[in-house]
């Protein structure tokens, strides 16, 4: 009796880490699971087509392109607007409601 009161604590220890080596084999699992996924999709053919439009921009023959093209009139309202704040990146709190203020 006095010996299973005294193996008691190391069983509970062990116990306890078997539990927690389960908990990490099935993340680890999970994770090769989504790895193989992610492979199979690197594989599939409409992962190479996408990856060639974007980067070698490659088209299907029967595919139309078009390009889309920033307004320059609205560029220049943008930038006529943060001109207005341009210059205060380093002033402190007070200083930019005073040159608001009276500026």
């Amino acid at each position: 009796m006095i010996s299973l009161f005294r193996l008691w604590p190391q069983k509970s220890k062990v116990g306890a880490r078997l539990e927690n080596l389960k908990g990490k084999i099935t993340e680890t699992e999970k994770a090769n699971f989504e790895l193989s996924r992610l492979l199979d999709y690197f594989k599939s053919r409409s992962f190479l087509e996408r990856e060639a439009k974007l980067k070698l921009n490659v088209r299907q023959p029967d595919e139309n392109v078009v390009f889309i093209y920033e307004d320059e009139k609205e560029n220049i309202m943008k930038n006529e607007r943060n001109q207005g704040f341009s210059g205060l990146e380093g002033l402190t709190n007070f200083e930019k409601w005073l040159k608001y203020l009276f500026q």
